[in-house]
């Protein structure tokens, strides 16, 4: 009877466990419009940063290059051109992937983030680039409320982790780091489950466990008495 009742606890810890791994895993997507920036210390735009932006989906807790930087330059070495804190905006947007599928008016599938800064470079030309020090000049985090009712919200939050500048043009890239958290919202926002409420499927093997339980304590005493 021992083992029973140790077998009925453990389906129970599996449904508690299993419910958590499915909200570390809400599928989202990601995209980040491309920017270019260029030489401050002319009129004459010979030389440029790329921020190539990227796309793709992933799932809960996620790293990511949001961003690929590139060097282009025809400056000579006669005539190095420079990015004196020249400004650049980045815009990242999200997508809550089970939202595309809600019937809720009020629906929330896409969130826009915006990243400012200041972008510092000397010496560049065709073959080389000294990159200085990067300002940001708007905050490294943002965050946003992403669903639906019936789908369920998430809070997400997108950080700038790192930013490595590019090399000389046709050397190593620079890249930006982005990490997103995303989680159900507290309270299971308007109208969906509460984010440690378990699924359909979970309540019912729980509906069904918890009678064997009780059977189980009953023929204990029985046998004890």
């Amino acid at each position: 009877m021992k083992k029973m009742w140790m077998s009925v606890g453990a389906v129970l810890a599996l449904l508690v466990t299993s419910t958590a791994v499915k909200a570390d895993g809400i599928p989202w997507g990601y995209t980040a419009a491309d920017t270019t920036i260029f030489n401050s210390n002319n009129p004459i735009q010979t030389s440029s940063i790329v921020f190539k932006g990227s796309s793709g989906a992933a799932s809960g807790n996620s790293g990511f290059i949001i961003y690929n930087l590139t060097t282009t330059s025809t400056a000579s070495s006669s005539l190095p051109d420079s990015f004196a804190n020249v400004p650049f905006n980045l815009s990242v947007t999200l997508t809550d992937i089970n939202a595309t599928g809600s019937s809720d008016p009020g629906k929330v599938v896409n969130g826009t983030f915006s990243f400012s800064g200041l972008f510092n470079a000397d010496n560049v030309t065709k073959t080389s680039s000294v990159p200085g020090p990067v300002t940001w000049t708007s905050p490294t985090t943002a965050m946003m409320k992403l669903g639906g009712s019936d789908t369920g919200f998430s809070d997400y939050s997108v950080s700038i982790a790192s930013f490595t500048p590019p090399g000389q043009p046709g050397g190593a890239p620079g890249a930006i780091l982005a990490l997103v958290n995303v989680a159900p919202e507290k309270g299971g926002g308007s109208g969906g489950p509460p984010p440690d409420a378990p699924e359909p499927t979970s309540l019912a093997l729980a509906a069904l466990a918890l009678p064997a339980l009780f059977a189980a304590r009953r023929r204990l005493k029985k046998a004890q008495a």
